[in-house]
């Protein structure tokens, strides 16, 4: 009876540790590494044989993304961060998942087991990159007088994580930027840019010749601009003129109608009998004329005042009338 419990709590026991060796204990046996580009669409394989597996998953940081053991949603976790893009091949335990984006980068770990005897586990580290676009090359040319040769600045530039190599005759220079001295007697030169990444790449080439004259590029902006610039300058122009002109129309008409009020005002005056002055006056000197008073007949000065209160009256004496 003892041998039977202990037989019973010694496979209770094994039972238990290989559950949780099954399901902690991750050994790598290697690591891989796969390069997509955003919107492809990649699988994981293990590589390991599938005959008399009884356990496997895959797990995407931390997470469980797939089991064989689940019913539905063919074997995808519902918790899996790429749920509707994604799926188990229940033969070979194969993932697969579309549409990849940036975030869809990281490590992806296969658990399996087989007669319930843990396997080492394998990793997948996932890459996903943008797509590489066609190189950018700038370039300035600079004659240098001294030695008769020209200096040539190169840059090249794409997006994406890409590296830059470049071609010039028989050599390859790497990096996105590169100076370069190249003589008149060598015609022609061709420069080629190359960016590739993991998954492709792409190239483009500038010709550039050494003459006796100044900056090849900074030439052809110096011109756009002056373009640009006279186009802005002859618009302004205009402008002001139309400006000028409706302004000069507006302040003629308004000192036409002041003019006009003016006279008015002045003809309306009104003389001292009574009677308007609008019918005579034809000028503003003739209307304020009529506004001086008509001096009334009488003495002119103080004598004159003085002599005229100085009339005697008559004399009642009969002697003074003889007189």
């Amino acid at each position: 009876m003892v041998g039977g419990r202990l037989c019973y709590r010694s496979y209770f026991i094994h039972s238990i540790v290989l559950w949780v060796s099954l399901h902690y204990v991750e050994s790598s046996s290697g690591k891989r590494v796969i390069h997509k580009n955003v919107g492809d669409t990649v699988e994981l394989s293990s590589g390991l044989p599938t005959e008399n597996v009884t356990g496997a998953k895959w797990k995407y940081k931390e997470i469980i993304v797939a089991d064989k053991d689940i019913p539905d949603n063919a074997g995808v976790s519902k918790r899996s961060p790429f749920k509707d893009r994604s799926e188990l091949n229940q033969e070979n335990f194969t993932l697969t998942v579309r549409k990849l984006t940036l975030q869809d980068s990281g490590d992806f770990i296969f658990i399996s087991a087989i007669n319930e005897k843990q396997r080492d586990s394998v990793t997948i580290t996932l890459q996903v990159h943008e797509p590489i676009t066609k190189p950018i090359i700038k370039f300035n040319s600079t004659w240098i007088s001294s030695n008769e040769t020209c200096k040539v600045l190169l840059e090249c530039s794409a997006t994406g994580d890409v590296s830059y190599n470049w071609t010039v005759g028989n050599q390859t220079l790497t990096g996105p930027k590169q100076q370069y001295i190249i003589r008149e007697q060598d015609g022609e030169t061709k420069f080629t840019c190359t960016v590739f990444s993991h998954i492709s790449n792409k190239s483009e080439f500038q010709m550039v010749k050494c003459s006796n004259s100044t900056q090849q590029e900074p030439a052809k902006h110096f011109f756009l601009f002056m373009g640009v610039a006279g186009g802005c300058l002859v618009l302004v122009i205009i402008v002001s003129i139309i400006v000028g002109v409706c302004c000069c129309k507006k302040r003629h008409i308004g000192s036409d109608t002041n003019d006009l009020t003016v006279y008015a005002d002045i003809g309306e005056l009104t003389n001292e009998d009574g009677t308007s002055s609008t019918m005579q006056p034809c000028s503003v000197y003739e209307t304020i004329d009529n506004r001086v008073p008509t001096v009334k007949s009488g003495p002119q000065t103080v004598y004159d005042k003085i002599q005229l209160n100085r009339v005697r009256k008559p004399s009642v004496s009969p002697y003074q009338d003889v007189s």
